[in-house]
């Protein structure tokens, strides 16, 4: 067990957490400590990278593996999993601060987006199946993309917004699960396919673990960069006291103060989203670099295949018997026409 490799990697993800979680978001985007911590968990991912490649006991062995492409993969999942977070927090905030909703109904206007990813999520694992693990995970981050552009975009009036027919936050919300959910299989049978079978069981806990990273990363900094940018917007906003004036005049300012509070929300949310569809574009890149499990499994080399479990130990026959993929004729006969 590689116990020293383990803390390293727990000890630089944690600096990362803490270097973007910040108590006075007004102050600054970063906490004081930030930089310093951002730069320490650098310092100390970059260790453990060296004891990775130093070590004998490895937590992930990447000898013979198609490193970059396996890299780009998890990088996929990490950003998926920040802009899934991203969604489940700031729709409900959403609904709350702008469209004055209770915590009851913001999570129901969530369902749009949680229906659709499930849904997204098998029809992902299927098309997989057919075209390779790359086109879905760059289609679904490139829709997600898309879908988290429309939501940056949602107007003033937006309980009133529609397409034709159809309201516009619910077809932008299902845009949004579509695009992710595409992601979620291929990402997982990629990482697979990229190594070797006695590997699959921490390949597969890399990519929770990268998805739970995005997921804690994304909306510490997210939510960090959005209350600064509130308190900005709201810097100079200064409430009308009633003394001051006639009911009248004050009911009138009071409207004023109000839109101004919810232009500086829009103004928030709508960024936070622009952030969110540029970290899906890049996964659309990443997931372009990504290859396919077809790849991965066609590059392999013979002696890297399952053969049979049965031990070959009678004369040398040629090369068919000696990997157990025994010649079978056309009728299925495996002796040939007189056996």
């Amino acid at each position: 067990m590689d116990v020293v490799g383990g803390l390293l990697l727990a000890l630089g993800l944690g600096l990362l957490v803490a270097a973007v979680y910040n108590p006075e978001p007004q102050e600054a985007a970063l906490p004081p400590w930030g930089l310093p911590a951002l730069g320490a968990g650098a310092a100390v991912l970059a260790v453990f990278v060296l004891w990775e490649i130093r070590s004998r006991t490895r937590l992930l062995d990447l000898s013979g593996v198609r490193r970059g492409p396996l890299l780009a993969t998890l990088g996929v999942s990490l950003l998926s999993g920040a802009a899934l977070m991203v969604t489940l927090v700031d729709v409900v905030l959403v609904a709350q601060t702008v469209l004055h909703k209770d915590a009851t109904d913001g999570a129901l206007l969530l369902t749009r987006f949680l229906v659709a990813l499930p849904v997204a999520a098998v029809a992902g694992g299927l098309v997989a199946r057919r075209v390779g693990e790359r086109w879905p995970m760059v289609v679904g981050m490139a829709v997600s993309a898309g879908g988290y552009l429309l939501i940056a975009g949602w107007p003033a009036d937006l309980a009133g917004a529609s397409y034709g027919p159809l309201p516009r936050m619910d077809v932008d919300l299902v845009v949004t699960g579509l695009g992710l959910g595409l992601v979620i299989a291929p990402v997982s049978s990629a990482v697979l396919a990229f190594v070797p079978a006695a590997r699959h069981g921490v390949a597969s806990a890399a990519v929770v673990v990268a998805r739970m990273m995005g997921m804690l990363l994304g909306i510490s900094a997210l939510t960090a960069w959005g209350f600064h940018r509130f308190h900005a917007l709201t810097a100079d906003l200064k409430p009308p006291l009633p003394f001051l004036m006639s009911k009248g005049e004050f009911a009138k300012q009071m409207k004023v103060y109000e839109a101004a509070l919810q232009d500086a929300l829009r103004t928030e949310y709508r960024e936070i989203f622009w952030i969110t569809a540029g970290m899906c574009l890049l996964g659309a890149l990443l997931a372009l670099a990504a290859g396919t499990g077809r790849d991965a499994r066609s590059e392999a080399p013979a002696a890297a295949r399952i053969r049979s479990s049965a031990p070959h130990n009678g004369p040398e026959t040629g090369d068919d018997s000696a990997t157990g993929d025994v010649p079978i004729n056309e009728r299925g006969n495996i002796l040939g026409k007189d056996g």
